[in-house]
């Protein structure tokens, strides 16, 4: 798709002398409904399409963008980025090249999902608040109960020949309750997210965040003081997702990682593996190239305890000594950067259950607030508002709230002693199993 509008920077490029440079476009499309009080409170749709240019002279990158695909646009955008080059005084080496193409066929597209009705998605959006509302007389309320899918084109090419394009699609559904008994309230979520339509039952996902919200009534107050910390997979999926910039090569350069001149050592306990996998099977962030073309891969970021790798593009990776592991993003507005695929922490061989008896009491924690405000992801430090359970005797007793959890992050993976085979992943594509770890300061 999009030929003639690559062949027309090509010949632009070639008339404004511009020897060394890459295109890149993405074309996207979502929808969501999102049902309250039995009615359609929001329904969005939104279509989008852009395109960046990124011209390299003597060393020097320039970036510009245009949001118009016409022969007048995409000159102006190439005529912008040359002299934003010829403006930048900083200079980031890049090498551009027609990187291969991966060997593996990806399923990460489903034609069907185009032609699911609105009328279905909205019927199953009204069935995740009926089931909760219906679950149980203390639900009271469901603020979210959402449908939605989305579907994105990216295609990139370079004045080396590199001619590249797929197109990925994932739908989701997701359940937001509120319980009350009494004056106590608390709140339960679950999403599925999925390449098929059917994957996505409301009863399943609205019995699940009732039930969350539910178990949480009750809760009482925890006495301050040391405790083994279990995390269940949402939540260590959700510490790994605020801090996951401590594996980006560009973080570490720039002197903002704690990651920081770790390569080879062990900065974490033996039995932890944390891998950034671009070719997982079903994984939501599998692709076949990264936002430079670069082919995709399997990274494994720590291998038994021991840093391997950090997340590298073109550029970090000329700066290393190495080679990319496939990480480069960007918006077609943004220059090059670092994320994730799809990264996760190894599950173990354990059930969740097995990690309550590891210890003869614990903390159980299902609820983390405040990652923005109590997390340095610098330095590792945290300090969340944490909702859970008082474990004792290889079991649940009580819910308990109003505790603070804090450590360090790094100290955490040092101190995992715990990990169960229950591997989830969150919309944004990072996932963990529950984790147990020996240690961490809880005030009550």
């Amino acid at each position: 798709m999009f030929e003639k509008e690559f062949q027309d920077i090509q010949y632009l490029a070639k008339k404004h002398e511009i020897q060394h440079y890459d295109a890149y476009l993405s074309k996207s499309k979502s929808f969501s409904v999102k049902i309250f009080h039995h009615d359609i409170d929001t329904f969005k749709y939104s279509d989008s399409i852009g395109l960046g240019i990124r011209v390299i002279i003597d060393d020097i990158t320039g970036y510009s963008y245009t949001e118009k695909l016409d022969k007048e646009s995409l000159n102006k955008a190439l005529v912008s980025a040359k002299n934003n080059a010829k403006a930048v005084d900083f200079k980031e080496i890049a090498i551009l090249e027609n990187y291969p193409s991966i060997k593996e066929e990806l399923d990460i597209y489903n034609k069907d999902l185009e032609n699911i009705p609105v009328e279905n998605k909205i019927e199953k959006a009204k069935e995740l608040e009926k089931i909760a509302l219906a679950s149980d007389k203390r639900i009271i309320n469901v603020p979210h109960a959402l449908i939605g899918d989305n579907e994105s084109l990216f295609k990139i090419a370079n004045s080396t020949g590199l001619n590249k394009e797929y197109t990925t699609n994932a739908c989701y559904g997701l359940s937001f309750c509120l319980a009350k008994e009494g004056d106590e309230t608390k709140s339960g979520a679950f999403e599925i997210m999925s390449r098929d339509f059917n994957d996505i039952d409301p009863k399943k996902i609205s019995k699940e965040a009732a039930q969350k919200a539910l178990e949480l009534l009750g809760a009482r107050e925890i006495q301050s003081g040391n405790y083994p910390v279990l995390f269940n997979n949402e939540m260590s999926a959700t510490l790994l997702s605020t801090f996951w910039s401590i594996f980006s090569a560009k973080k570490v350069q720039e002197g903002q990682s704690l990651m920081r001149e770790q390569l080879g050592k062990n900065v974490a306990h033996s039995i932890v593996n944390i891998i950034d996998d671009a070719l997982l099977n079903t994984g939501y962030n599998t692709r076949p190239f990264d936002d430079e073309g670069y082919p995709s891969q399997k990274t494994v970021l720590i291998s038994d305890g021991r840093l391997q790798s950090y997340l590298h593009n073109t550029i970090t990776a000329l700066k290393d000594g190495t080679i990319s592991t496939g990480n480069a993003s960007r918006s077609f507005k943004t220059s090059i950067n670092i994320s994730p695929s799809n990264l996760y922490i190894k599950p173990g061989s354990s059930s969740k259950d097995d990690l309550y008896s590891v210890f003869p009491k614990c903390i159980e924690i299902v609820q983390l607030s405040g990652m923005h405000s109590g997390c340095n992801t610098i330095s590792g430090d945290f300090s969340m508002g944490a909702q859970g359970f008082y474990c004792e005797g290889g079991q649940r007793k009580y819910p308990i709230h109003n505790f603070t959890v804090s450590g360090n992050f790094l100290n955490l993976l040092k101190h995992i002693v715990g990990l169960a085979d229950d591997l989830k992943f969150k919309l944004s594509a990072i996932g963990s199993p529950s984790i147990l770890v020996e240690n961490l300061s809880i005030s009550g």
